[in-house]
């Protein structure tokens, strides 16, 4: 299959918008048109794009970026419906700007749309596209175990601000300087190179991972469950974790400071529960949370839908 992919630049060349434009490139013929900015400006001639395809695309698929475009409706591409070639879309950054970037999707009414949000019935329901959960994943070849030893006990990075329901970084934060008796490691960047911030979370034997806005489980929780660090995470109801973790099998829930302290002195003093825990969840994300996982699953569901249309 052919696709036209629609991506913003990013000069991040290890950001989850490469990942999966190069997982979909291993599972099909992609052609890629790259626009740095968005929303606003000119629009986007679709004709002057597939005049640049070495052949005519089976599909049209906008990626992550396209729609990463703040509180504005995701870039105009003319002449779109006119081309008589079928769409598909990711839905990225859910908390901004939501119901401008749902009513573009109703507009271009593509065959189906993709969205990591846990909420993409209820995105179905208000476009009336067929929508399906994409969950972040992890580059395997990158995160894994380096065979180092342990430097510290507990650790998290990511910026200290409030968070979408209970600040949970900044709490955290400030409890973990009372724990003199852990090794605790914290950084508000998330790595100096990539690899630097994989061996970190190799080296530390538990790892926090909140939610981000929206409630979206972002790329973290996978890089530590494959970095075989334990994964420990904030609790949340409705839906945010299903089909994606088991509290106690892939990772370790709390529901309060108290509960925290609880359970991270608990598995730094349990080995074989620590590491059945570590074991259960890298087995899961080698079988089912990979960024291939995301390509074959994408590219096989558009297929299913071009076959559908054209049948």
């Amino acid at each position: 299959m052919k696709v036209l992919y629609f991506e913003r630049q990013h000069g991040n060349s290890f950001s989850y918008y490469n990942e999966m434009k190069s997982a979909l490139s291993r599972n099909c013929t992609l052609y890629q048109y790259s626009h740095w900015v968005p929303s606003g400006g000119p629009s986007v001639d679709i004709q002057e794009v597939l005049s640049r395809c070495p052949e005519k695309p089976d599909l049209i698929c906008f990626g992550f970026g396209w729609t990463d475009c703040s509180e504005n409706k995701p870039k105009h591409v003319s002449g779109l419906k006119e081309c008589g070639i079928p769409v598909g879309i990711i839905l990225n950054k859910e908390y901004a700007g939501l119901d401008k970037k749902l009513e573009w999707i109703k507009e271009i009414n593509p065959i189906v749309a993709f969205t990591v949000h846990h909420d993409y019935k209820l995105y179905e329901e208000k476009t009336g596209v067929p929508f399906y959960q994409l969950p972040f994943a992890v580059n395997t070849d990158v995160f894994k175990d380096y065979n180092i030893e342990y430097t510290n006990d507990f650790g998290f990075s990511g910026v200290i601000r409030p968070e979408q329901t209970a600040d949970w970084r900044t709490k955290i934060y400030e409890k973990s300087q009372q724990w003199h008796d852990i090794d605790f490691f914290f950084t508000p960047h998330r790595h100096d190179s990539l690899e630097d911030y994989a061996k970190r979370i190799n080296a530390t034997k538990i790892w926090l991972s909140t939610t981000g806005p929206a409630d979206l489980v972002g790329t973290r929780y996978y890089e530590v469950m494959a970095s075989k660090t334990t994964l420990l995470v904030c609790n949340r109801m409705d839906m945010v974790y299903d089909n994606l973790l088991e509290d106690g099998k892939h990772c370790v829930m709390f529901d309060s400071l108290e509960e925290l302290e609880k359970k991270i002195r608990y598995y730094l003093n349990n080995d074989a529960a620590r590491n059945e825990v570590i074991e259960n969840a890298y087995n899961l994300v080698v079988e089912k949370h990979t960024w291939d996982h995301r390509g074959e699953f994408m590219i096989s569901t558009l297929k299913n839908k071009l076959e559908n249309k054209n049948g």
